[in-house]
């Protein structure tokens, strides 16, 4: 990586090769994770999740919405791989992965930011 421009300071190499990870990075993993986390609804489910494993019926209840409405938030957050469901009897269960589970961590540290 060349110089970006003409400063007082030198960057290390360890830092040079960060910077070079980030240039070849397309954030979209990242992105997808933020278009997820976009709307209201669904950062209430992922508070909820962070919780308890929860079934669809609670989840209705505690986001007050109507299922299919709830369907459509819940496919949204299952596509980004911040959530996941297995079949209990008649029921779903839905939990957070790991990866909801960081971003349940980034939505509790956020609402610290006034």
């Amino acid at each position: 990586m060349e110089d970006i421009c003409e400063t007082p300071y030198r960057i290390s190499g360890e830092v040079r090769r960060e910077l070079s990870k980030i240039k070849k990075s397309d954030g979209k993993l990242t992105s997808d994770i933020f278009k997820s986390l976009a709307d209201p609804a669904r950062i209430k489910i992922i508070e909820a999740l962070g919780m308890q494993e929860l079934c669809v019926c609670v989840l209705v209840e505690v986001i007050g919405l109507q299922y299919s409405a709830l369907s459509y938030h819940l496919k949204n957050l299952k596509e980004s791989g911040l959530i996941s469901c297995e079949k209990e009897g008649n029921f779903l269960i839905y939990k957070l992965t790991e990866k909801g589970k960081a971003a349940n961590q980034f939505i509790s540290l956020s609402k610290k930011l006034k």
